[in-house]
C-alpha cells in the first residue's frame, strides 16, 4: 500500500475509529457514518482507499459527482492497491474506462454478486435514476462501505 503522509494517517485512523463496529456488535439502523474534510489535493481518495483496506471492507460503493471523476477515482483506487474487480455504473465505454461499466440492472447484479471483494464506482446520477436501488431489489448484496466523494454536493435525508 502507498505510504501515507502524517495527515493522511491521522485521517485513516479517525475513520477506522468512527466506523469500527462497537464491541456490543449492535449498529444503529442508520449505520455508522463519518466525514473526512481535507483540502483539495491533500489525498482524500487515498485516505478512502486505505480506510477501506484497513476496515477490511469487501464490497465498496464509491459515489462521485461526474463521469470524469468516476474514471479518475477508479484509477486512484487501483493505484492505491485496492484488490478485486472494479465496476462502473455509468455510460462510460471503451477507451474512456479502464473497467467494465454498465447501466443494466441485471448485468450489474451478475457482475458484482459472485465477489466478496469488489469496488463499484457510480455517479450521483445513477442514484437519481434508481439503478442501484433496483439492483438491490433484484438481489445485489449490501455494501460494507460507501464512500461519497465530494459530499459537500450532497445533503438531505438518509437514502
Amino acid at each position: 500500500m502507498t505510504r501515507l503522509r502524517p495527515h493522511q494517517r491521522e485521517a485513516v485512523d479517525a475513520v477506522r475509529a468512527a466506523l469500527e463496529v462497537p464491541a456490543a456488535g449492535t449498529v444503529l439502523e442508520r449505520g455508522l457514518r463519518t466525514q473526512v474534510v481535507m483540502a483539495t489535493g491533500s489525498g482524500k481518495t487515498l485516505v478512502a482507499a486505505q480506510s477501506a483496506h484497513e476496515l477490511r471492507a469487501g464490497r465498496v460503493l464509491v459515489l462521485v459527482p461526474s463521469l470524469d471523476l468516476l474514471a479518475q477515482t477508479e484509477a486512484a483506487w487501483r493505484e492505491a492497491d485496492r484488490t478485486g474487480p472494479m465496476i462502473g455504473v455509468s455510460s462510460l465505454r471503451g477507451e474512456n474506462a479502464a473497467f467494465p461499466s454498465t447501466t443494466d440492472v441485471r448485468e450489474l447484479i451478475d457482475w458484482v454478486r459472485p465477489f466478496d471483494t469488489v469496488t463499484v464506482f457510480a455517479t450521483y446520477a445513477s442514484l437519481g435514476l434508481g439503478t442501484l436501488e433496483r439492483a438491490h431489489q433484484g438481489g445485489l448484496p449490501g455494501w460494507d462501505l460507501i464512500v461519497v466523494d465530494e459530499a459537500h454536493r450532497t445533503s438531505g435525508r438518509i437514502g
